[in-house]
């Protein structure tokens, strides 16, 4: 039996409907993630996939069904009082400040937890965590593409989040940047932090070895390892646009 299988899930979406007029970007979706495991949420253009993280932030109510996290039902709070409980997103398109130093762009999310004497130390343990190694005071317009991304998570992980949301964290990377990034992920969950990652890259899907759910048309498609969802005649189709 699957370790994750014995505990209750610490995120749960229940029969979750997302209509715009009449257009159903989410269409009755189920699905759960354990405590402790990276989930990939994979799918074609078009699967609901952002849609699925926007809901499970409170940056948009579902028209119809429930989200639940860690075990409470929080499908009315808004997006604010979900991250005070525990849970964060690093959304596709950078929120980062281009004029503001790498610490600046840390500052207004760790302030909400420590003193201000407290913050260069807790900055430079986050940048640590990222493999940012570039110094605080470094304006992030000239840091890369690659090193927004990283101080991005950065970011989302500055409220220390028992569920961290990542929606294509490798777009518009390199090779080497994308395998960090996995490295990144990895260390964070091994550190006791439940991933959801978003991504359209199946070689970086595939070396986070995580349990892979694929959506379709707004619902839970299949589900099971990256292998399993790699080798369904089913999975093949939607992606080669067949179905």
């Amino acid at each position: 039996m699957n370790e994750h299988a014995k505990l209750s899930p610490l995120l749960e979406v229940r029969d979750v409907v997302k209509a715009y007029g009449g257009v159903r970007a989410l269409n009755g979706l189920n699905l759960s993630v354990q405590q402790g495991e990276i989930h990939c949420i994979l799918g074609p253009n078009g699967a609901g996939k952002s849609t699925f993280f926007k809901t499970i932030m409170g940056t948009e109510r579902p028209t119809t069904g429930k989200v639940f996290y860690k075990g409470q039902d929080v499908t009315r709070l808004p997006a604010y009082a979900r991250a005070r409980r525990g849970l964060s997103v690093k959304f596709q398109n950078l929120r980062t400040f281009g004029d503001l130093s790498v610490l600046q762009n840390l500052y207004p999310a760790l302030r909400r937890r420590f003193s201000p004497s407290e913050i260069p130390a807790r900055a430079e343990e986050l940048l640590a965590r990222v493999r940012l190694d570039v110094p605080p005071d470094r304006l992030v317009k000239h840091i890369s593409h690659g090193q927004q991304q990283w101080l991005a998570i950065a970011t989302a992980m500055a409220s220390e989040p028992d569920l961290l949301l990542l929606d294509e964290p490798t777009a518009g990377l390199g090779p080497e940047e994308t395998h960090l990034t996995a490295e990144i992920i990895r260390d964070l969950n091994a550190a006791k932090v439940t991933v959801v990652v978003i991504e359209h890259d199946m070689g970086f899907i595939r070396s986070l070895c995580g349990r892979t759910s694929v959506l379709h048309y707004g619902a839970l498609f299949a589900q099971g390892t990256f292998e399993e969802m790699a080798a369904d005649p089913r999975v093949q189709k939607i992606y080669l646009g067949t179905e």
